[in-house]
């Protein structure tokens, strides 16, 4: 299956609530379901990748039971965090959320202050424009006076490592997480590259300008320009697609902002609990500490993420589609480029849309496939304390032909 194909689930699913017959899994698919249970319980399953390993699959329409192996246990997700925290925004905020970052007054005619939104797409190039429209609107104003330039990114607070992150871990594989930051940089303070980038376009336009430091514009402070191109679904497909850290990370905050908490690191995780709770998902056992996985403190359930799974290819929530959209096919993008390259799973390769999860130790893989019967199946495999010595890529291997069995095609 390609990229081409995936309109035809909600379509495929709209047709069946339309006729009555969404829910009811036919003789057909309860035979191709029976024979993925078989399947997955021989033994070249279920005794590839250690005991301390839980699978499970279901039926995507119905939420029945295919496969369960420890479905409930609670495992360490590593980047499969990133579906949850790509469904909780997405109903939290709306697909079509945009961030905003603001230039305004100060307090003193010679001020203006960079306001960070938390866009977490934010680019050089976004960031030039943005100095473009303020310079404009300088010269509009008849401003002709040397500027003093303040940065508020207060929007979140003082950054810190989440619990569960090694040493070295920030920045190496997330930055420190701030308001105001060029998507995939990685450094202790990524506003101040972004502050450099708006400086040097505004003396490019002809604005005298010099950098003082921070400062919290007031509420009512006048607006000189703003920047809003860049949408929630892009930064959800792109924290998918190649496991961007840092998307997820400001992600998280913003789903607590949305719900009136604070951005810290607890009052993120309560956020989103309470979303996973509007979506009808069991989040009492689970342990959520970031928005991307990289901490070892993080415990979901392999039923926790087929679950969230399950909504994507239904058609009750049609504001989680950027979620399917953005998640890596087998052999073809993102971080499943190079994977389902070898016999048996390779027989999958562009038929599995999946996210994957790696800490040492850890390998996970979450997502959806079409069965021999049309049907979708939602899976989630976590292979936590992976056996001593073992080769990660037979690791890998093993559970891609999980999928693949999964797909109905080994």
């Amino acid at each position: 299956m390609t990229s081409r194909r995936r309109p035809t689930v909600f379509a495929s699913a709209l047709l069946a609530c339309a006729l009555g017959l969404a829910g009811a899994p036919g003789v057909a698919t309860a035979d191709v379901n029976a024979d993925i249970g078989r399947d997955l319980r021989g033994p070249a399953v279920s005794g590839a990748l250690g005991s301390d390993t839980t699978i499970h699959v279901a039926d995507a329409d119905s939420g029945m039971d295919i496969f369960s192996r420890g479905a409930d246990r609670r495992q360490i997700p590593a980047s499969t965090m990133k579906v949850i925290t790509a469904a909780t925004s997405l109903s939290t905020l709306g697909p079509d959320h945009r961030f905003v970052t603001r230039v305004v007054a100060g307090t003193s005619r010679d001020q203006i202050i960079l306001v960070g939104g938390g866009d977490p797409m934010l680019t050089a190039a976004d960031i030039r424009r943005l100095a473009s429209r303020t310079a404009r609107s300088i010269k509009r104003a008849g401003g002709s006076v040397s500027l003093r330039l303040y940065l508020d990114d207060y929007l979140f607070p003082s950054p810190s490592p989440a619990q569960g992150w090694a040493p070295g871990d920030s920045p190496t594989y997330a930055a420190s997480v701030r308001p105001l930051a060029i998507v995939g940089e990685y450094s202790s303070d990524t506003a101040s590259s972004a502050v450099s980038v708006f400086v040097h376009r505004l003396r490019d336009k002809n604005v005298a300008v010099s950098y003082v430091g921070r400062a919290l514009a007031e509420d009512d402070a006048g607006e000189i320009a703003s920047f809003d191109d860049n949408r929630l679904r892009d930064a959800v497909e792109l924290m998918l697609r190649v496991s961007e850290n840092n998307v997820a990370e400001i992600l998280f905050r913003q789903v607590a902002l949305a719900r009136g908490y604070p951005a810290t690191w607890t009052s993120s995780a309560s956020a989103a609990r309470e979303a996973l709770g509007e979506l009808g998902i069991a989040s009492s056992r689970l342990r959520l500490v970031d928005g991307s996985g990289l901490s070892s403190s993080n415990r979901l359930t392999a039923r926790s993420l087929t679950d969230v799974l399950d909504l994507v290819v239904g058609v009750t929530n049609p504001e989680l589609r950027p979620l399917f959209d953005g998640l890596p096919v087998a052999g073809e993008s993102g971080t499943l480029t190079y994977r389902f390259a070898s016999p048996p799973a390779n027989c999958a390769k562009g038929e599995v849309f999946a996210k994957t999860g790696s800490l040492t130790g850890v390998n996970t893989l979450a997502g959806l496939t079409e069965g021999r019967d049309g049907e979708w199946k939602s899976f989630a495999v976590m292979v936590n304390n992976a056996p001593y010595g073992s080769d990660s890529s037979s690791t890998k291997l093993a559970i891609d032909t999980i999928a693949a069995t999964v797909h109905g095609c080994t």
